[in-house]
């Protein structure tokens, strides 16, 4: 009887306490398991995304600026903008900074472009104070497109 008893304590499974298969622990499967969905759930997010748009190139159609006097213009600014694949941008606000440049009626000088991309000024009071030479700084902005102030004029008294 002895010898049975002995013989079945060899034969017994051991019980696995740490709960391993296969010689890995449970515990680094499950982490492998969820990294792996992880990964999966972060591709399949990514393959979604747009290439972010931006705006392209601001050009200064019509040219620079001379003054007639001081502190007026006559004649037009014409701005014309683009996105990233030169299109042309519909909706962008152009706004023109420095040498104190307004409208004639004293409001702020900015304007929208067409579906052209065409911004178009007209009646703008600019000053030069003591210089021949100034420059006014086109500045570009739309949403989900960023901005832009790369473009400028030449004001030339």
């Amino acid at each position: 009887m002895r010898k049975i008893k002995s013989l079945m304590k060899k034969t017994r499974l051991s019980k696995n306490k740490k709960g391993s298969i296969e010689g890995l622990p449970l515990q680094l499967m499950i982490i492998i398991l969820i990294a792996t969905v992880a990964t999966g759930i972060l591709m399949g997010w990514m393959g979604n995304i747009d290439t972010p748009s931006s705006i392209g190139d601001v050009e200064v159609v019509s040219g620079d600026i001379i003054l007639n006097g001081t502190s007026t213009t006559e004649g037009l600014v014409e701005i014309y903008v683009t996105d990233q694949d030169k299109n042309p941008l519909k909706g962008a606000t152009v706004v023109l900074s420095g040498l104190g440049v307004s409208y004639n009626n004293g409001k702020t000088a900015y304007c929208t472009t067409d579906s052209n991309g065409y911004a178009l000024f007209e009646d703008l009071k600019i000053t030069l104070r003591g210089s021949e030479i100034g420059f006014i700084t086109v500045n570009v902005s739309m949403s989900d497109y960023g901005e832009n102030n790369s473009a400028r004029i030449a004001v030339i008294a």
